[in-house]
């Protein structure tokens, strides 16, 4: 995606990438981009939770303004989970164990 945002910006039009993991986004360097910690392939939070997503694009677009220099990566904040002290870690392997 990095690429095409390169070649989309050297015609004059900004992107933004919103990505989940840092050092590859960092690696790739897109013109500007906003990473939240979220599971790769679920940048936007968990299956039909539309708020969520709805809420996490507003605020990355929403951030547009505070990009200054080409390159630049903004972490939004994130809260993937409602139970207190767990990550979205702890439960993709529990998501795992239950496939076993």
């Amino acid at each position: 995606m990095s690429l095409v945002a390169n070649v989309v910006e050297s015609l004059g039009v900004p992107t933004l990438l919103i990505g989940t993991v840092r050092d590859v986004v960092e690696r790739v360097k897109p013109p500007r981009a906003v990473c939240i910690d979220n599971p790769v392939g679920r940048t936007f939070g968990r299956p039909r939770a539309s708020r969520r997503h709805e809420s996490l694009l507003a605020e990355a677009l929403g951030r547009a303004h505070a990009f200054n220099r080409k390159g630049q990566i903004i972490d939004l904040p994130g809260n993937w989970t409602d139970r207190p002290g767990a990550s979205w870690q702890e439960m993709v392997r529990r998501e795992i164990l239950r496939l076993k």
